[in-house]
């Protein structure tokens, strides 16, 4: 059968192209191999005509008959898809021999301009890119069968043609060319082709990566229809040709220029060549249209092979044609400088042209580097470094610049200045683009000198770093101009990393390393865009890229790769046929096992083992690249702080971020195995114990992250086949079949491995939709590998599917890309999605989810407080992922309960923060977290009340039940009177929100709004319900709905008529008479109306009174009592503010409350005599007070003389109680001094001037000490409230005299009454001072108060003030330093009204305020502090003298009123005079180191009067007081701390050289010659005499002891302090040589977590005790010594203390107490006394030489 040869030419070359590209298995040439089979057969009897193959010499080739070596060689010499053909058949053919019928001529074979396809001239075009196909060993039967052909064919001689000797296609061909007939054996029966692999040609592979994306998609097919396609080789010849007249025309032009000068350029010339000049000097460059048309020329002869055309010695004349525009371009400066003039700027332009004709030529010669030749001259080093050069010039003297230049910083000079010319800097990018990625093609085929690749690496790193701009109105080029250089370079450094593996480790830090030096802008910038929408930082895409490059065999350097290094051709040649020998050894050996005798189970475990090999190698290739990163990022996370100046935290964070964002996106499937790889770190550092807590609380966090990561995972695979519901294709039916197992917790993850699973799907789709090629292809091999891994685990069942589907999988992995054996169906991208995240969830990462979630959850009891807080905050990350982390984990609520009550505020704030969360994911654990939330809004932290409260109002919101609303309503209602004004203002803010502004519409239609009343009704009942809860949720809310109603504010009138409807609603309650379960009590109706009287009076009206009078004229038993008392209060403050009451009821209700008092307690006594003064004023009839007045005292009078001591009188003695009550609370609330002649008229007697005068003498008597004292406590209760209205009664001598007897007597129960008259006096004046700031009011009269005309009338009450604070503040502080009782509580109010009010001078009283506020009594605690404070505002210079004194008062109220005398309380560990101290940090620095200078000083001693008879002694317990509270003090500022500790180690090295001098002589009886005879035995101490001075007074042994304990307590808290802060040497050493910078020492000194101080408060309390025996005091005594003589602190540490922990792993009180390594260098200032005293002993010498010592001391500090 004769073919139109070129046609068939053209099929068979993409035939044995694509068997090529596919490494031997392509299913294009399998469908033709089937379709030519017909034709094959033996019974079909058609023979076909065969070309004889060429011999690989001119000599004739003899077949031995007997060698069966002949067919392998012949095989090698045949084509692709010829041996395909060989191995494919079973049809016995020959050589025809000379003789032959069937020979034809040479005019038959050859037809002219067509040549014959030479495996030898081939083998010289592309002699390293010859593919090897299996070489499939004949059996020998098979040799048997063609045996007669062979024998035939062996004596056919077969001729080479005579090459062609000119640069062009031959076009003349040998005569001598026989026809031949081809032996074909069959295959053994038992031989699977798809058994066999063929090891990849990569460099193949990277030369037809063009060939490959046009054929992506079936295109093959088309193409192979040769019939109707344009023929290829002629345009193959066609493009070669014209390349080679192009270059001839260039030739012959430059030879016309030889000689001549640029100015002299010929016409015919100048189409081809320019001038350009560079320093003076001229030199010629191709032009840019023949550049661009050389270019173009070069590309399509490289795409159809044929630049091996080309003769070498053109190609270098070429390169060299360009390499002077390239020397001309090199070292062109292309700065812009803004201050240029035009002229300046049209050189710069001139030089642009020069650089851009550069960079074409350099692209020019990269084109020819890339296009396959062999020859070592076509790849010159000189050359390529040149073309670096002036890429790295074009980058960083001109692009560069550019691109970071804004428009409004800086740089916006530059900016404005390149805008101009902004078309010639785009088309310098563009072509700078195009070099760079020929430089990375040229990479990937050639093998290029390190100094090469080091340079392509450095100028693509740093374009990777540039900093872009984030809006286009910035950006000269535009941004994505810009991202696309920036890609490039990307592409290029994966090139290196996958043909340089030993560069990765060298990229790795280069990219990560320059990461860290970014701007912060810049760090956070995630400009690289997915396909997905997602944004990432394009360093973690690359990072991504190069972990998944890693898992692609690394492509060696030998035949599959050319090198511009290699010395010929045949070397490489050599080694592509070792290599080619070498596979088919391999090839056999494997087809050799598969024929052996193996049973199908040792064939599965062979084929498994093999695979497992494979994908192992390099899948941990994968997993080293990306434990490499995470360890880089981790190790320098660890050591930074978040908030600090270094960036690695903030980096390790974005890192992780974006691992996140793609974790889903099956183009990253490196992702997984990096989060996996900073989990495993993260758990270590969690659970290992030798972390510090900042390593631990970042590893909770980012645990945090990556749990919610996984969660968000879960959700986001549900989305998916909710997605694929409507689909009802099987695939999509498997899908979620496969997730429902998996929520379920049934998937096993083998079932997704099979051949029709979800790991094929994605690799398909990925494969055929991957827009980015290089990057899908890298997502492959590693997916790939991954899926091979788990396949080779084998966990699937051992048949021959899965045998199948493990060597497919080793021969894609030994490929680098997928290769499937069979059609299989598309998938869409949400099929791919769910598949792809299926499997991510069965990987390691995404099963770790319940470790992770034990982790943070058993951190949430660690005993370091910021890892708590982590791990809680943590928690809730993960719980917004996934609610059901609630019900899953069910000790989550128990562990948040927990914190919510931790010690540490920070802890509970994170827990309150968590409640929140829960509650909203999940609204029914309202009720669980509600008690801890009310709890909390009583918190010592303010943060922490202020979460509580809002979350307590969100509550209040979404719960209906009536209880939790009013026990929320109580809980804001005390924070409404919180000391922190914040607190305050925000609870009364949210009462209102949630009382108030519901309603505010509410006032116009709710008569006629049944569903609005009801909502007013419930509300009414609730507030009923809240005032219920106690007397003071009553005053607080009155006082709260006083301040929501004041003139001024907002929303006052809206909030008043929202009262107003509630004060009727609950008048409506209390005369319904209806009895429903949801109507409440009257008696608590009544009780909240109260509230809103005493609130506003104006909410009432006079019809609403009426209501009234029935609850006060009946008055039998209690319950009418509580009633009566309310009614009384609500007309008490209405009435003056309502004129229009009816007369006749205010008479009815002036009897009846008349009538009911003797029937009265004290609290209604009050109310219905300030009621009845009301009434009096509107009514106008005192001469029913007159009379009820006279009566009491009548009665008074005649009961003065009983004896009421005796049992007898009991019941005059209670008649005589309820008229002293009477007569106190009239004379209290009713003024009768205008009525004085009443009184005369009854009593003729009485000869004084005042009323009050007149109550107070008939009360009197009572008061006197031989009366009883239940009595006596009336009768000055009574004296007391009416010396309140009138305070001139103060004045009396009689009544002072009283007053002073009870103060100094030892009667607490008077001491309280009398104190509480004067609280109440004192509270009345500084009311009235107050008055001058509010606004006038005017009465029901028109008498104006307020402003001056109330505070102009105070001169009785001046008076009475300072006669009080004269002559009782001596008494009040002697109360207030006696106990905590209610007296003292009394006493210390007094104290701060009288400061307040300025009566006495601040001296007076504020030592006994500083101790007040230590007091265990919160109340009195609060109150001395809060007056402290402002005396310490007003007068802080006098309080600078009082503080010393002050603090010896504090440590004898400890000592004797608290019974502790410790400086400091527990859980947690702070100062007892922390309050103090607060307010003095207020102060200056100056001010603050003045007090800590004298504070050190009490501390000091003289050491001969030390008093030490107590025991303990007094003066010990003084200093350890004083001690105790240096250690817990909350240091403002660093160089407070550093003066502090400077102070100690004075007082310990001047006080303790005397005291270590003395002990050693006096007790251990050192003298100086027995040092000098022991000198130089060894170190002293080591050799110290167990004897001491019996003799030794006892006394003087107890002082020297007790002044050593003062001394070392003191040194232990000086190491505790510089371990907890832990302070650096440079810090604490002022005078060493490097200095702290000052503004660093302004700033507040960090705590180390931890670190509680129990070990300093045990080691102090050990240290007290050494005076309990002798012994032990001698012992404290030599200890001592040894303190004052060795510095345990410079010592040699040992080979353990140097591990892997290291300075910053002290975790709780575990450590010793010794200073970090950070101060671990320091001396200390106390070594001088001890060491020059005469007769002390000398220093201990150290155990190794001092070189070593040093040495050691420079290892500690570092």
């Amino acid at each position: 059968m004769h073919l139109d040869e070129p046609k068939a030419r053209q099929s068979m070359e993409l035939l044995n192209q694509d068997l090529r590209q596919h490494h031997g298995h392509s299913r294009i040439a399998q469908k033709t191999l089937k379709d030519i089979k017909p034709y094959l057969s033996p019974g079909a009897s058609t023979q076909l005509k065969f070309k004889s193959p060429f011999a690989s010499s001119l000599q004739t080739v003899k077949h031995a008959a007997d060698d069966d070596t002949n067919m392998p060689a012949l095989s090698d010499r045949l084509s692709p898809f010829a041996m395909m053909v060989l191995n494919g058949t079973d049809l016995s053919h020959r050589y025809p021999t000379p003789s032959s019928s069937d020979t034809l001529s040479p005019s038959k074979l050859f037809t002219p301009g067509t040549q014959p396809l030479s495996l030898l001239e081939n083998s010289r075009r592309r002699p390293v890119l010859h593919p090897h196909p299996p070489n499939i060993p004949s059996s020998a039967t098979s040799r048997a069968e063609n045996q007669s052909a062979i024998v035939e064919n062996a004596q056919i001689s077969v001729t080479k043609p005579q090459p062609c000797t000119t640069g062009y296609p031959s076009q003349t061909h040998s005569n001598q060319v026989s026809k031949v007939a081809v032996i074909v054996p069959p295959l053994p029966a038992e031989t699977r082709p798809s058994d066999y692999i063929t090891l990849a040609d990569d460099a193949l592979e990277a030369q037809l990566e063009g060939t490959r994306k046009r054929n992506k998609d079936g295109g093959r097919a088309d193409v192979l229809s040769s019939a109707q396609a344009r023929d290829q080789r002629a345009v193959a010849e066609e493009e070669s040709h014209l390349l080679q007249e192009l270059i001839k025309d260039i030739f012959d032009a430059e030879d016309e220029l030889q000689g001549e000068s640029c100015s002299h350029v010929a016409s015919g010339v100048l189409p081809f060549f320019v001038c350009i000049s560079q320093d003076h000097a001229e030199s010629r460059a191709l032009s840019q249209v023949i550049q661009v048309k050389l270019d173009s020329s070069l590309q399509k002869s490289i795409r159809h092979g044929r630049l091996t055309d080309v003769p070498l010695e053109n190609l270098s004349r070429l390169q060299s044609i360009c390499e002077s525009a390239i020397i001309a371009a090199e070292n062109s400066d292309l700065a812009i400088e803004p201050s240029w003039s035009e002229g300046e700027f049209s050189q710069w332009s001139h030089r642009l042209e020069n650089v851009d004709l550069g960079l074409r030529s350099a692209r020019t010669v990269l084109r020819i580097m890339t296009g396959g030749r062999e020859e070592k001259q076509v790849y010159s080093e000189e050359l390529l470094q040149r073309i670096l050069r002036l890429t790295a010039n074009a980058l960083h003297s001109c692009l560069i610049p550019i691109v970071e230049a804004r428009s409004i910083e800086s740089t916006s000079e530059i900016f404005q200045s390149a805008q101009p010319h902004k078309k010639e800097i785009s088309q310098l990018l563009y072509n700078v683009g195009k070099l760079m990625n020929l430089l990375s093609e040229l990479l990937l085929k050639v093998d290029m000198a390190e100094s090469i690749v080091n340079a392509v690496e450095f100028f693509a790193t740093n374009v990777l770093f540039v900093e872009n701009s984030h809006n286009e109105k910035d950006s000269v080029l535009g941004i994505q101009k810009f991202e696309m250089l920036r890609r490039t370079a990307m592409d290029m450094i994966t090139v290196i990393f996958s043909r340089y593996p030993e560069q990765r480790s060298s990229i790795f830090d280069e990219i990560l390393t320059s990461l860290q030096k970014l701007p912060t802008t810049r760090q956070h910038a995630r400009q690289f865009k997915l396909a997905a929408g997602i944004n990432i930082q394009l360093v973690s895409a690359l990072i991504m890229r190069l972990v998944q490059t890693s898992a692609k065999r690394t492509i060696s350097s030998g035949p599959n790769r050319r090198s511009a290094r290699d010395a010929t051709i045949s070397s490489a040649d050599s080694k592509e046929r070792g290599q080619k020998d070498k596979n088919s050894d391999a090839t056999s050996s494997e087809s050799t096992s598969e024929e052996s005798d193996e049973s199908p189970k040792a064939q599965h475990d062979k084929i498994l083992r093999k695979l497992s090999q494979e994908a192992t190698s390099l899948c941990d290739s994968a997993g080293k690249s990306a434990q490499y990163v995470v360890r880089f990022f981790v190790s320098r996370a660890m050591t930074a702080p978040k908030s600090g100046d270094q960036p690695h935290r903030h980096l390790l964070d974005i890192f992780c971020e974006d691992l996140i964002a793609v974790l889903s996106q099956p183009e990253w499937p490196a992702a997984e195995l990096l989060l996996r790889a900073l989990l495993v770190h993260m758990v270590e550092i969690a659970e290992k114990p030798r972390f510090n807590a900042p390593a631990k609380n970042m590893a909770l966090e980012l645990l945090g992250l990556m749990g919610s990561a996984i969660s968000d995972m879960v959700a986001s695979t549900r989305q998916s086949a909710r997605s694929l519901e409507s689909d009802e294709s099987d695939f999509s039916g498997y899908l979620r079949q496969l997730l429902d197992e998996y929520m379920d917790g049934a998937l096993d993850s083998n079932e997704l491995l099979g051949w029709q699973g979800p790991y094929r799907a994605v690799i398909e789709h990925v494969q055929s939709s991957g827009t980015d090629e290089a990057q899908s292809r890298t997502a492959q091999v590693y997916y790939l590998a991954q899926w091979a891994k788990a396949v080779a685990g084998g966990g699937l069942e051992a048949n021959a599917k899965t045998d199948k589907l493990a060597l497919s999988l080793r021969r894609s992995l030994l490929r680098s890309e997928w290769v499937a054996s069979d059609s299989s169906q598309a998938t869409s991208n949400s099929q791919c999605h769910l598949a792809y995240t299926l499997t991510v969830l069965c990987m390691d990462f995404c099963r770790q989810f319940d470790r992770v979630l034990k982790i943070l959850l058993d951190s949430i009891s660690s005993e370091q407080i910021t890892v708590r807080t982590r791990s809680l905050k943590s928690v809730t990350q993960m719980l917004e992922k996934d609610p059901s982390l609630l019900d899953r984990a069910r000790n989550v609520k128990v562990l948040i309960m927990k914190c919510a009550t931790d010690k540490s505020s920070m802890v509970r704030d994170s827990a309150l923060m968590l409640i929140g969360k829960c509650i909203f994911l999940k609204p029914g654990l309202e009720q669980d977290f509600c008690k801890p939330l009310l709890v909390a809004t009583n918190d010592a932290a303010t943060g922490v009340r202020k979460r509580a409260m809002k979350l307590l109002k969100d509550i209040y919101i979404q719960n209906r039940q009536k209880d939790f609303r009013s026990a929320i309503s109580d809980s804001l209602l005390q924070r409404a009177k919180d000391l922190d004004k914040g607190v305050a203002d925000l609870a009364r803010q949210i009462i209102e929100e949630i009382w108030l502004t519901p309603f505010w519409g509410f006032s116009e239609a709710v008569g006629g709004d049944v569903q609005k009343k009801l909502a007013i009704q419930r509300q009414v009942a609730l507030v009923v319900q809240t005032v219920q809860r106690g007397e003071p949720v009553s005053s607080i809310l009155s006082s709260l709905i006083k301040e929501l109603l004041m003139q001024g504010l907002k929303n006052a009138a809206v909030n008043f008529k929202v009262c107003e409807m509630m004060v009727a609603t609950a008048f409506e309650s209390m005369v319904d008479t209806e009895n429903t379960p949801e109507r409440p009590e009257q008696r608590l109706v009544l009780q909240t109306l109260t509230v809103f009287a005493k609130a506003n009076p104006r909410l009432f009206t006079s019809d609403q009174l009426k209501y009234l009078q029935p609850y006060i004229a009946n008055l039998s038993n209690s319950d009418d009592l509580h009633l009566f008392r309310s009614a009384v209060i609500i007309f008490r403050c209405v009435l003056p503010t309502i004129s229009s009451v009816q007369h006749q009821l205010l008479r009815d209700v002036q009897n009846a409350l008349m009538q009911s008092l003797p029937k009265l307690g004290t609290m209604e006594l009050d109310e219905v005599a300030a009621c009845l003064w009301t009434i009096n004023g509107t009514l106008c009839n005192p001469e029913k007070l007159v009379k009820l007045i006279l009566s009491v005292l009548r009665n008074l009078r005649s009961l003065k003389g009983t004896a009421f001591s005796d049992p007898g009188q009991k019941e005059n003695l209670n008649r005589v109680k309820k008229y002293i009550r009477i007569a106190g609370y009239m004379g209290k609330h009713c003024n009768l001094e205008d009525h004085q002649k009443a009184f005369r008229e009854s009593m003729p007697s009485w000869k004084g001037t005042s009323v009050a005068g007149l109550i107070i003498s008939c009360v009197f008597p009572f008061a006197s000490s031989t009366q009883p004292l239940a009595l006596r406590a009336d009768a000055f209760n009574s004296i007391g409230l009416i010396c309140q209205s009138q305070p001139y009664q103060f004045n009396q001598e009689d009544i002072s005299s009283a007053f002073e007897t009870v103060l100094t007597g030892d009667e607490p129960e008077l001491q309280n009454i009398v104190l509480s008259g004067f609280r109440d006096f004192f509270a009345k004046q500084e009311k009235q001072s107050e008055v001058k700031y509010e606004e006038p009011i005017q009465d029901s009269k028109g008498v104006t108060t307020g402003k001056l005309g109330a505070s102009m009338t105070a001169s009785d009450s001046d008076g009475a003030s300072a006669l009080i604070a004269q002559r009782f503040l001596k008494s009040v502080l002697h109360i207030a330093l006696a106990s905590q009782d209610a007296s003292a509580m009394a006493a210390t109010e007094v104290i701060a009204s009288i400061n307040r009010q300025g009566l006495v001078h601040p001296k007076e009283s504020g030592p006994a305020l500083v101790a007040l506020e230590t007091s265990t009594n919160p109340t009195i605690a609060e109150v001395a502090f809060q007056e402290h404070r402002n005396l310490h505002q007003q007068h802080e210079s006098m309080f600078e003298r009082e503080y010393m004194r002050a603090i010896a008062e504090v440590f004898r109220y400890q000592k004797d009123i608290v019974k502790d005398p410790l400086g400091y309380t527990p859980s947690p560990y702070s100062s007892k005079l922390r309050s103090m101290f607060d307010i003095i940090n207020t102060s200056k620095g100056k001010y603050q180191k003045k007090f800590l200078s004298g504070f050190c000083q009490k501390i000091d001693f003289d050491p001969s009067k030390l008093d030490v008879e107590a025991n303990p002694p007094a003066s010990l317990q003084y200093a350890r007081f004083l001690i105790e509270n240096l250690a817990f003090f909350e240091y403002g500022r660093i160089d407070e701390l550093l003066y502090t500790i400077a102070c100690m180690e004075k007082i310990v090295a001047g006080t303790g050289s005397g005291i270590a001098h003395s002990i050693n002589t006096e007790i251990f009886q050192f003298k100086v010659d027995s040092i000098l005879e022991t000198a130089g035995k060894g170190p002293l101490g080591a050799e110290r005499p167990g004897s001491f001075d019996a003799n030794i007074d006892p006394r003087r042994l107890r002082q020297l002891t007790t002044g050593s304990i003062i001394l070392s307590s003191l040194w232990e808290v000086r190491t505790f302090l510089r371990r907890l802060y832990g302070l650096q040497v440079s810090q604490q050493r002022r005078d060493s040589k490097v200095k702290a910078v000052a503004k660093d020492l302004n700033k507040a000194p960090t705590k180390a977590p931890g670190i509680t101080g129990e070990r300093l408060v045990k080691a102090i309390a050990e240290i007290v005790d050494s005076l309990a025996s002798k012994e032990s005091m001698l012992g404290q005594c030599q200890n001592f010594v040894e303190l004052l003589s060795v510095d345990n602190e410079i010592k040699v540490a040992s080979e353990d203390e140097n591990g892997v922990e290291g300075a910053g792993t002290l975790s709780g009180e575990d450590e010793e107490m010794t200073p970090t390594s950070g101060s671990a260098g320091s001396r200390t200032l106390k070594r001088k006394g001890s060491a020059s005293v005469s007769g002390t002993p000398q220093k201990r010498k150290r155990g190794r030489p001092s070189v070593k010592r040093k040495k050691s001391v420079e290892e500690d500090s570092d």
